[in-house]
């Protein structure tokens, strides 16, 4: 995948620090509305990436617990006198932009090299950030541009994200989720796509953590950023074809079980879809990129799509890619059946849909205990 390399074009009138101080109230505010979304584990998962960021403690640092159970403490004290604030707007250039109007404010950034992002993401909780820009390029119909260093980011970590035609994809981002990739597999014992994934850039388990390794690590996700933007160029082209009724059953109240399984019925067919991230990897042969995809399995997905975990060890031993198009076209079959299913189920349950979806569908699915 080759990208236009962005040059700063010298200085930008503007205090990032001031601009960066307006975008941080936007994501303490997301962040104190939203912290309840994830799990207890993911949730203490991002707050130690996000101490990390804002104190620059570097990946292979220790943190001492005191220190941090202090800054989650005083992060939750902050969080409980903003929840009901609403989000400001943002000032720059003797202009005033709405938090969202990402379009007007990137017009002013990219003269400086920089790149503000604002969407939506899981449960609709809204996402901010302010980073360098590296890279933009046209891919089909979707401009595409790559973030480097972050300056300012709330508690998601989202290495890609579609808005409307544009796909911002951020690469120190996907190094954060290939780090803690790297530390599942530290114990000596541990075998699988993960272990596989990284052979195929050199890395060794065992390797010492230090900041070379950090380096090689923001060099592969340089590599596998492009199967990021696959995965969106899929959710919109299924997105187009699932149509209206999908949006508006996911706006709607889905109990939450049905919402996690609904979205990853839809994250399967977007990376089995025919312009997807398994198309993408199949296409350029990309050992390390399947095996990555293969350890990022998890929940529903998962159950969703056990024909790709089925073919795997088989893959490794003959390294057969007709293997992998096999599954991957089943995949999408059986994923495009679910969601027929589910939008029948929308249609005629319309805000009760939620119980029916985990009755009829989820539940038969799931392996009794």
């Amino acid at each position: 995948m080759y990208f236009v390399r962005i040059e700063k074009m010298g200085n930008l009138d503007l205090d990032i620090e001031a601009l960066s101080a307006q975008i941080k109230v936007n994501c303490d505010i997301s962040d104190a509305r939203f912290w309840g979304t994830y799990s207890i584990c993911g949730l203490l998962l991002r707050l130690r990436e996000l101490f990390r960021h804002e104190k620059g403690v570097k990946p292979w640092e220790e943190i001492p617990q005191e220190v941090i159970s202090e800054w989650i403490a005083a992060k939750e004290n902050l969080w409980h006198k903003i929840e009901e604030s609403e989000f400001i707007n943002l000032y720059m250039q003797k202009a005033e932009f709405p938090p969202f109007e990402s379009e007007g404010i990137n017009r002013l950034l990219e003269k400086g090299g920089l790149l503000y992002g604002a969407g939506l993401g899981i449960r609709m909780k809204p996402s901010f950030f302010l980073a360098e820009l590296l890279s933009k390029e046209s891919i089909d119909e979707y401009e595409v541009i790559i973030a480097g260093r972050e300056l300012v980011r709330d508690l998601s970590v989202y290495p890609a994200m579609l808005q409307g035609n544009t796909i911002v994809a951020r690469r120190d981002a996907l190094a954060a989720v290939l780090w803690d990739k790297f530390e599942e597999i530290r114990p000596k014992k541990y075998k699988g796509a993960l272990l596989y994934a990284f052979s195929q850039y050199g890395i060794d388990p065992q390797v010492e953590a230090n900041e070379l390794l950090y380096t090689k690590i923001v060099q592969i996700a340089d590599e596998e950023i492009g199967a990021y933007i696959y995965h969106e160029i899929g959710e919109a082209h299924e997105g187009v074809t699932l149509g209206g009724p999908w949006k508006a059953m996911l706006s709607g109240p889905l109990t939450r079980r049905a919402e996690l399984f609904v979205r990853g019925i839809k994250d399967v067919l977007s990376d089995t879809s025919d312009r997807g991230m398994l198309k993408y990897i199949i296409e350029r042969r990309r050992q390390g990129s399947l095996g990555f995809y293969l350890s990022s399995l998890g929940g529903f997905r998962k159950m969703l799509f056990p024909e790709i975990q089925e073919m795997f060890l088989c893959f490794t031993e003959r390294e057969d890619w007709q293997l992998v198009e096999k599954a991957r076209k089943k995949g999408h079959e059986k994923a495009g059946e679910l969601a027929s299913s589910v939008l029948d189920i929308y249609r005629l349950q319309g805000d009760g849909a939620g119980e029916i979806i985990e009755k009829d569908l989820l539940d038969k699915m799931q392996p009794r205990s």
